[in-house]
Formats: structure tokens, C-alpha cells, sequence
């Protein structure tokens, strides 16, 4: 089973809850997808993370407008925040 990582999600806002149940979520399907291996719980944490991280980025940049090189900007500005 996917354990939950509290110590990445420390705190109790309703983004950081929100943020935790999507991840753990995206981290099960890719675990069920990839057959259920045992002791990897991390590894599919880290992958659900960095996949809906690189969603939001995208997501941003694109309700800017998809200004020309500036996508690195924008997974910059979702790290920094999701660093809080």
C-alpha cells in the first residue's frame, strides 16, 4: 500500500491536504498500473508528485498566454511555492 509522506506535506491547509489526497490518488494508479510491487511506496509518491508538479506548471504557463521560453519560469514558481 502507498504510505502518506507528512513530513514533504507538513502543516494542515486545506491546499496541503488537497495536494496530499491528489498525489496519493496519482501515486495508487501508478502503483496498480505498474502491478502492485511491494516496499516501492516511495518511489510512486515521488513520481505522483513530480507528475501533477509538472501538470500545474504546464497549466499555468499555458493561462498566461504560453509566453515563449518562459516554461522554466513557471516550474520554478510552482516548486517555490509548493516549497511553503
Amino acid at each position: 500500500m502507498i504510505a502518506v509522506h507528512y513530513n514533504y506535506l507538513a502543516g494542515n491547509s486545506e491546499t496541503k491536504v488537497g495536494l496530499e489526497q491528489v498525489v496519493r490518488e496519482r501515486a495508487y494508479l501508478l502503483w496498480e498500473q505498474e502491478g502492485c510491487p511491494e516496499g516501492r511506496a516511495e518511489e510512486y509518491w515521488h513520481r505522483a508528485l513530480d507528475q501533477h508538479l509538472r501538470e500545474r506548471a504546464y497549466m499555468l504557463w499555458q493561462q498566461e498566454g504560453s509566453p515563449e521560453g518562459r516554461a522554466d519560469e513557471y516550474w520554478r514558481r510552482i516548486l517555490d511555492f509548493e516549497a511553503y
